[in-house]
């Protein structure tokens, strides 16, 4: 009996359990543009709460695969034709953040006074960063600022380049921002076009988890500028894919050249995308109802299992409340009361334990 309600407890702590250096992540902000050059120009800024020595974050700069492109084959669904060619950082920081400190993709760096060198290994010190590009289409950002119970932000500011690809009839960004994985409690993502416009050659794409809200950034006479989506929970990557007129990246002696009309092909792997995402989040629904419903019945099951006790029974009984938390995580519900059914079993086995040690 004490194995198992050991093993209940730590099935239960699981899901909140923060980094392990001690600290949590309140919000990720990731502000991306598309440059004339083929480059996209990203800022992050990763605002956590805790205590740790440095932040770690795995870019990447290949969105499929670990090999670059061989300069031959065209795969418009996820082929290496869309890995960008390396990535430049040019500015690192950090700071402390007040409680009434607000921030926005407008204001990720208004607070930025000291950008940091890259760390000196003859004289290593706080306040400095390391990045390694591992030559698989990823590089590992390191930042050196120690916090210690207090809420700071990390801000740096790269380039992922020749990233865009030039097609016969459009210019297409096709990248995948991944690693992001930090149970951040918001994730923010923006992308901006090079210009605005109401061009039919334009179209936007963007794969996450299906707890995202995308909007798109329109202006009053009916130019479009991009898209931002707001994550309360996230995936560990999401796709962000837009086709361009040609002369919105102008510069593209550098970019990736498919020779090919691209637009009808990849409206039509979009669509069908499209189509697997309404059955996908069906699936999620019914998912979702059937979860709140084995929630109510097991708090029944709860009772009925106080008054008529089995240790066989009780046993099954926990394994289903741990099933119940375990589709709760692995969908990504993560309702937090949904967490506590598995202090059920926990309270009955306390309870009947108690009563017999009474007798």
């Amino acid at each position: 009996m004490k194995k198992i309600m050991t093993f209940l407890i730590v099935a239960l702590l699981t899901p909140f359990i923060v980094n392990a250096d001690g600290y949590k992540v309140i919000n990720h902000y990731i502000d991306s543009e598309i440059e004339i050059g083929g480059a996209l120009n990203v800022k992050e800024l990763i605002i956590i709460e805790g205590t740790t020595d440095f932040l770690s974050r795995k870019l990447n700069y290949y969105s499929f695969g670990d090999k670059a492109w061989d300069n031959k084959t065209v795969e418009l669904d996820n082929g290496t034709i869309y890995n960008g060619q390396g990535i430049s950082i040019s500015r690192v920081s950090a700071f402390e953040v007040g409680d009434k400190d607000t921030f926005d993709f407008n204001t990720l760096d208004s607070k930025v006074t000291k950008t940091f060198n890259e760390l000196d290994l003859d004289n290593p010190q706080n306040n400095t960063y390391t990045f390694h590009d591992n030559e698989d289409g990823t590089g590992n950002l390191k930042i050196f600022y120690p916090v210690k119970g207090k809420k700071v932000a990390f801000f740096f500011q790269y380039a992922v380049t020749n990233v865009v690809v030039k097609h016969n009839d459009v210019k297409e960004l096709n990248y995948t921002f991944k690693n992001l994985k930090y149970n951040a409690e918001a994730t923010y993502l923006r992308v901006i076009l090079p210009y605005p416009t109401k061009d039919d050659l334009y179209h936007f794409w963007m794969h996450g988890n299906q707890s995202g809200t995308l909007k798109e950034i329109t202006y009053e006479n009916g130019n479009k500028a991009g898209a931002y989506v707001y994550f309360p929970t996230i995936k560990e990557e999401v796709n962000v894919r837009v086709t361009l007129p040609q002369e919105h990246v102008g510069v593209d002696l550098f970019l990736h050249k498919s020779n090919v009309d691209a637009l009808d092909d990849i409206i039509k792997i979009e669509s069908k995308k499209a189509s697997n995402t309404t059955k996908g989040q069906k699936v999620q629904n019914i998912t979702k109802y059937t979860l709140w419903i084995l929630s109510g019945l097991y708090v029944v099951a709860s009772i009925l299992m106080y008054l008529f006790f089995d240790k066989l029974i009780y046993i099954f009984y926990s394994i289903f409340g741990l099933l119940i938390i375990l589709v709760n995580f692995l969908f990504k519900f993560n309702y937090w009361y949904i967490y506590l059914v598995i202090l059920l079993p926990i309270i009955i086995g306390i309870l009947k334990r108690k009563k017999l040690f009474v007798k």
